[in-house]
């Protein structure tokens, strides 16, 4: 028997929303990998402006808006690649968080560690890998220009309940957390990936006594479901 007829409004409908779907996702994705580097650009420019420097102080500060607008070009291009569907996070989402905080300690000077628990999968399902490779590199960008952090360190974990956390705890000045504060961009862009894999983030902060953000996931939303038991990394 031949499926009834998908009606013109209700079709209409779904265009709308997948629309809406997708500008609300690029307007993320270039929040998140264009918008805070050129950002972080003008402040350290304009900081610079006022400064008393030499001519080796003008090439090292050139140096740096070089690195940085290739930052921007390699984002762009990423993006690129992942609207033809392509994961940037590559095979190992470990491997690429240490990356990740290897450039973030290079760039800032502020000490990075990550820890992986037993437990932690080896493996998670690509849109896993980018939705936790993303909120990680929001919360750096946050301690990079609002902490005053002089540490931060990255907690991966397998919860015994099944459910798995991502940590970013720094020792910096903290934020505000009261409720009726209008959230950012990114942190909204947080929350958004968080709920997207079925899991919810939570902010601490106090004053003097750093930030700490959790994301905690249910696990079958970020393992490939043929995922086998061998394929936990050893110490589970």
């Amino acid at each position: 028997m031949a499926a009834p007829p998908v009606k013109h409004g209700a079709r209409s409908k779904r265009h709308a929303e997948v629309e809406s779907d997708v500008r609300r996702l690029m307007a993320r994705e270039l929040h998140d990998r264009v918008a805070q580097t050129l950002t972080t650009m003008l402040v350290d420019v304009e900081n610079f402006k006022s400064q008393q420097v030499g001519w080796d102080d003008v090439l090292i500060e050139m140096d740096s808006i070089q690195s940085s607008t290739r930052q921007v070009l390699n984002s762009l291009r990423q993006l690129l690649h992942d609207l033809r569907g392509e994961n940037p996070v590559g095979d190992s989402f470990v491997n690429a968080v240490g990356e990740l905080l290897g450039r973030f300690g290079v760039k800032t000077q502020i000490v990075a560690e990550l820890e992986v628990r037993p437990g932690w999968p080896e493996v998670l399902t690509p849109s896993a890998s980018l939705n936790l490779y993303r909120i990680i590199e929001e919360a750096l960008s946050n301690v990079r220009m609002h902490s005053g952090a002089h540490s931060v360190r990255i907690v991966l974990e397998a919860q015994p309940d099944g459910e798995l956390t991502v940590a970013v705890n720094d020792d910096g000045r903290g934020v505000d957390t009261t409720p009726s504060r209008p959230l950012g961009f990114g942190t909204v862009g947080m929350k958004e990936r968080a709920l997207f894999l079925g899991g919810h983030i939570r902010i601490v902060s106090e004053g003097g006594a750093g930030t700490s953000v959790r994301a905690v996931f249910p696990k079958e939303h970020l393992v490939p479901a043929q995922l086998e038991p061998e394929l936990m990394i050893a110490g589970a």
